[in-house]
């Protein structure tokens, strides 16, 4: 059965196949890392390195040429795998991968990169006045807002050189504040809480209104993608029993983005029926993942924006397994 989810047209057989092999214990060239995918490859490295601890030598010598691979998700984890052995042989590499980061629609591989780096500088005196010169000191102010944070959550020297995280430049002007509040703070309900309908096939029907008033920027971003038809023929790339259902990564494996983030509003709403909410990597990090609970998650109140409830079709909720497709979001 292994050889012919290998042999699979559809990635997810393969990818599952890779997490399959690495599992069973992947050898010292394991198939997947030459596959066609870069999702099946980045499936596969990170089941491996879940399934050994610390500096891996077979790990370390797969993950190395991949900092150069083109797909943004297989550079991340290959940077995790290397920054595992915090070795300043690794620095050149982890730099290039570093800087060819800037035409990625995601920051993970930027963000495993830092890391990475940091572990380096960590290990003595002679590495961070190596990782300062060859590193730091040559690399510009990033312009995403969430590495200066990363920075200055975890490595001080960088954030002072990277100037304050904020103020935060959102892209958005006066004017188009005054919109968001036109739009869903003064209008009466019926259109300040417009609804959308997100069918999947072979599962039925969800009907959302979505908390205009509550979530403003957060609805608005999420309608801004419905009416792009960003959503049509997703598949559901996350789903846990009893958990959540998960959507809005045109990748399919957890790492896809449209690029961008928008900040958190956290409101009074809860997770107590089925709702809404924006998926995170960390705060104010959302963007087009999305999730809708399946049972009470108390645990997700305020922290992850609810800006929907679920007004019609739950039960086609239960009936959604991994990977079922999405026909259509749209407005109703």
């Amino acid at each position: 059965m292994e050889a012919g989810w290998r042999a699979s047209g559809d990635w997810r057989d393969r990818a599952a196949a890779a997490e399959g092999a690495a599992l069973a214990g992947p050898g010292p060239s394991p198939a997947f890392l030459a596959d066609r995918d870069g999702r099946v490859v980045a499936a596969g490295l990170q089941a491996w390195a879940d399934e050994v601890e610390g500096p891996d030598p077979a790990l370390l010598a797969a993950a190395r040429p991949l900092l150069r691979h083109q797909d943004a998700g297989v550079r991340s984890v290959a940077a995790d795998a290397v920054g595992r052995a915090a070795d300043p042989a690794d620095l050149s590499a982890l730099a290039g991968m570093y800087a060819a980061t800037g035409r990625d629609s995601f920051p993970d591989a930027a963000l495993s990169a830092l890391a990475a780096i940091l572990a380096i500088r960590k290990t003595g005196s002679a590495a961070q006045v190596r990782v300062d010169r060859e590193f730091l000191l040559g690399t510009p102010r990033p312009q995403n807002y969430l590495l200066r944070q990363w920075a200055a959550d975890n490595w001080p020297e960088a954030a002072a050189r990277w100037d304050p995280v904020r103020p935060i430049a959102t892209g958005r002007s006066l004017q188009d504040y005054r919109d968001l509040v036109q739009r869903y703070l003064t209008r009466p309900d019926s259109l300040a809480r417009p609804h959308v309908v997100i069918e999947t096939e072979g599962r039925g029907v969800v009907e959302v209104e979505l908390l205009g008033p509550d979530a403003p920027l957060t609805v608005d971003n999420f309608l801004r993608l419905v009416d792009r038809r960003f959503f049509d023929r997703n598949r559901w790339h996350r789903v846990v029993p009893n958990f959540v259902v998960q959507d809005g990564d045109p990748r399919g494996d957890g790492f896809g983005s449209p690029g961008g983030a928008i900040r958190d509003e956290i409101n009074r709403n809860r997770y107590e029926a089925p709702m809404l909410g924006m998926a995170l990597s960390g705060p104010d990090t959302g963007m087009s993942q999305w999730f809708i609970n399946l049972t009470a998650q108390p645990h997700l109140d305020g922290t992850y924006t609810v800006f929907g409830k679920v007004v019609g079709g739950a039960g086609t909720l239960f009936r959604i397994t991994q990977g079922d497709a999405i026909r259509t979001v749209a407005r109703k």
